[in-house]
């Protein structure tokens, strides 16, 4: 273990080194002021539609999350972010270094997303009697003044009429985050009465904005909030309940990038290691945090081995019909190879998920599992073939001259040499697959990512949470990698050691 140690390192020295950030000379007064600049939007929200049509002239940045917008102004990846005044107002709270530049760029409309009519008018129904008897007032004043200790409104599911699912992004404070390890805020208090009210049993799927209304149309989730703003783009493929709130947009930069900005803040006294301590423990310990990446690790290791293994086979299988004198079975295997090779991962994952399996109820995971497997067996399957035909012939003549047949040919003489060869290119696919997984939050799946996305939401720190799970991502593939070494000494012990 020590001679990696080195190499460990240097990757959490990068880390830091890269988290570090230079001093920008450029002042604005408004957002008009960055001119052909940066700015960053959360990708298909009405913020991303208003920058593009009326600061043309501008490099749009799309992010995917409000924690990636405060992580690219932080970086030093985008001059000002736009964004809901609500969402970006504890960040703004937290973070003595943001500030806004501009106020009041544009009113939204939020309401949730409906699938089916029917569901959509009893919310409606619902919601009415909230407005009429001000408890709508008092959930929005409640938690835009909420604390750690605000709680949720007792509710009772008997789901004696079904399962209502639930699409959030879970990372929009004041409308759906996570706290002390529920879900909370307007949107839940809202979500979770009305299924009491009907009935039903709320069942909760986080995945990305991106995904929210893909998720309603493929049929995948009832209801989608966290917010959602309401638009007659939007009108024309979900179903909106009335209106709940109405928000305004801001735009959120560096102080120093504010015209006229001079400093007269204190300069910290905590040292380098008292500032890590106290990153540690608020995004780690504090409200047992670490139970989050714990499970998004349990999600990612799942997934992974379990395409490996299925992926593996499968690939077995396809370089065998690769292989086939059959034509037919043999163009089956190249169309095969060449579709799932020139299709990128997170779009055939978004197609298996929301299109081809849409109609069956299939978990995340699985479909993950599913996808990964059948990407990982393309590519398996050209490593197997090219290890296999790097095999002289002449061993396997040789081998049915002494009398065995075909099947033990290979199985004997041709196989052990096979897999000598391919574990070496075998091991580089296997942990790039362990990293292709970080993806899956697209699919309401909650792995390492989609935990460190979650807990940014919470400690608005942009770097901690990212540089942690950077951390465990090596650790796994460097595992993995020693446990595909002893594989690789056990199967040729004497040309490994």
């Amino acid at each position: 273990m020590k001679k990696y140690f080195p190499f460990f390192t240097i990757f959490i020295t990068i880390l830091f080194l890269s988290c570090s950030s230079k001093d920008t000379e450029q002042q604005y007064t408004n957002l008009r002021d960055i001119g052909s600049g940066r700015i960053g939007v959360v990708l298909g929200t009405t913020h991303d539609k208003f920058v593009s049509e009326n600061y043309k002239e501008a490099n749009v940045l799309h992010f995917e999350s409000n924690p990636d917008l405060i992580l690219a102004i932080k970086a030093r990846q985008a001059d000002a972010v736009v964004g809901d005044q609500n969402i970006l107002k504890p960040y703004l709270r937290e973070d003595p270094e943001l500030a806004v530049l501009e106020w009041g760029l544009f009113d939204q409309h939020l309401g949730f997303g409906f699938g089916d009519i029917k569901l959509r008018d009893n919310f409606n129904v619902y919601l009415n009697k909230l407005k009429e008897s001000g408890k709508l007032k008092l959930i929005k004043e409640k938690w835009e003044n909420a604390d750690d200790n605000t709680q949720l409104y007792e509710h009772e599911f008997t789901g004696k009429n079904g399962i209502l699912r639930i699409g959030i992004t879970g990372v929009s404070i004041p409308f759906a985050y996570l706290s002390k390890g529920k879900y909370v805020g307007i949107d839940m208090e809202l979500i979770y009465g009305f299924a009491a009210s009907q009935g039903m049993k709320p069942e909760l799927h986080t995945m990305q904005f991106p995904s929210l209304i893909a998720s309603i149309v493929s049929e995948k989730v009832d209801i989608i909030g966290s917010p959602v703003t309401i638009t007659e783009e939007r009108k024309k493929q979900i179903l909106f309940s009335d209106s709940y709130y109405t928000s305004a947009s801001i735009a959120v930069t560096l102080k120093r990038n504010i015209s006229g900005y001079t400093s007269n803040e204190e300069v910290s006294n905590k040292t380098g290691f008292a500032k890590i301590k106290d990153s540690f423990y608020n995004n780690i310990i504090k409200e047992k945090r670490y139970l989050l990446l714990w499970d998004g690790f349990k999600v990612t290791f799942i997934i992974s081995i379990l395409a490996a293994i299925f992926g593996t086979l499968l690939g077995a299988l396809i370089c065998w019909m690769r292989m086939s004198r059959n034509k037919i079975i043999k163009t089956i295997a190249i169309i095969y190879i060449n579709i799932l090779r020139g299709i990128p991962q997170v779009v055939l994952l978004m197609l298996m998920f929301y299109v081809v399996l849409a109609k069956w109820s299939i978990g995340g995971v699985t479909v993950a599992v599913i996808t990964f497997s059948m990407n990982f067996a393309a590519y398996a399957s050209e490593m197997f073939r090219t290890s296999i035909q790097s095999i002289k012939r002449g061993q396997t003549e040789a081998g049915i001259a002494m009398g065995f047949s075909k099947i033990k040919t290979f199985l004997n003489i041709v196989m052990p040499q096979a897999i000598q060869r391919v574990i070496p290119i075998y091991k580089g696919e296997f942990i790039g697959l362990v990293k292709m997984t970080s993806i899956v939050g697209y699919i309401a799946v909650q792995d390492l990512t989609k935990a460190s996305d979650i807990i940014r939401s919470r400690t608005f720190d942009a770097f901690f949470p990212l540089i942690v799970i950077s951390i465990i991502y090596f650790l796994l593939a460097w595992l993995l990698t020693l446990l595909l070494d002893m594989v690789q000494i056990n199967v040729a012990p004497k040309r490994n050691r």
